[in-house]
């Protein structure tokens, strides 16, 4: 029996395009680009080439602008000098630490097609550009863009100036006051998903305006905030009433896992403020606890199932620190 080679280059372009996509962009378009006009063809139509520069070497600066027309998703790290105007197509862009030079060319450059924005802690501790680019994602700068992730803590104290709705459906920051959260539900009407961190309040309670469009919210915050976590959940959610799926995060850093024995979870607020809710999460990362109470755990347990179970779809999460248990 005869034994055919099949040569690479005769397989279908369905079984190619499927081999692309393990390929990282530089990679590919090194292997393919001007093997021949077919393989060109091919790799013009990909549509999701993603691309992740973590450390810049000089001998491949020279050859991104090959591929970066095509770059659908990049990822960038604080090492690495690049020109954005090369990506034309650019719909994804995370900036893990950027720096001043990177802020300065997203604020500059017009990314017509930009739909998600992840904007990590700044490598340098100033940048002029900070404000410029608060502006342009708070208003409608980016004309396709839904979807933003903001960790510079500087941001929070330059929200408040902007007063033009944008078009964002996701955010997600790192810390949010009352007040930021007041300005951030204003500016972002569309809003469907919110996650943030709580801070810890210190003015006065606010009245907030309702916002009809969120649907999912995710709230973080540390267990030394519980003495005036009620109150502050209550402006939180009060203003929320479409509200469907709601997480919230607690980081148990000194307080013994006893005190959630007679915990409410924030029952009363969800049964007040949130009439549509039909999923509620819970976690709790406790830290550093020397004791593990199998009889104390089941017990939080139950009472977290009696008091949320039959009013919707509710889990309990706890984590320790030597050990891991989960409730649904």
């Amino acid at each position: 029996m005869t034994v055919i080679p099949i040569l690479f280059e005769t397989l279908p372009n369905e079984l190619l395009m499927n081999i692309f996509q393990y390929f990282d962009a530089r990679d590919l378009f090194r292997a393919f680009h001007n093997l021949n006009c077919r393989f060109n063809r091919l790799l013009r139509s990909l549509r999701y080439v993603c691309f992740t520069l973590i450390k810049f070497d000089s001998n491949e600066s020279n050859d991104y602008h090959i591929f970066a027309p095509y770059i659908y998703n990049l990822v960038i790290d604080h090492a690495v000098n690049i020109d954005l105007s090369r990506f034309a197509n650019l719909h994804r862009l995370t900036l893990l630490s950027p720096t001043s030079n990177q802020l300065k060319q997203v604020v500059s450059n017009s990314l017509d097609y930009l739909e998600y924005l992840s904007i990590g802690y700044e490598h340098f501790l100033f940048s002029y550009y900070i404000p410029d680019l608060c502006e342009k994602i708070f208003s409608n700068g980016f004309p396709r863009l839904t979807s933003c992730c903001l960790f510079e803590p500087r941001i929070l104290e330059i929200i408040p100036k902007f007063t033009q709705a944008t078009q964002l459906c996701i955010l997600k920051m790192d810390n949010v006051d009352l007040l930021a959260y007041k300005y951030i539900l204003s500016l972002c009407p569309n809003l469907n998903l919110f996650e943030f961190t709580m801070l810890n309040q210190q003015d006065d309670l606010i009245n907030i305006e309702p916002h009809r469009n969120l649907k999912k919210m995710s709230i973080k915050f540390p267990s030394l905030m519980k003495s005036f976590s009620d109150c502050a959940m209550n402006c939180y959610l009060s203003c929320v009433p479409n509200l469907e799926q709601l997480n919230v995060c607690e980081i148990n850093f000194d307080v013994t896992i006893m005190v959630y024995l007679n915990s409410n979870w924030f029952a009363s607020l969800i049964k007040k403020h949130l009439p549509s809710l039909r999923r509620y999460k819970y976690y709790i990362h406790a830290c550093g606890v020397k004791q593990n109470d199998e009889n104390t755990l089941n017990s939080i347990k139950t009472n977290f199932k009696q008091i949320h179970n039959q009013r919707y779809q509710s889990v309990l999460v706890i984590k320790l620190s030597h050990s891991s248990l989960s409730t649904d």
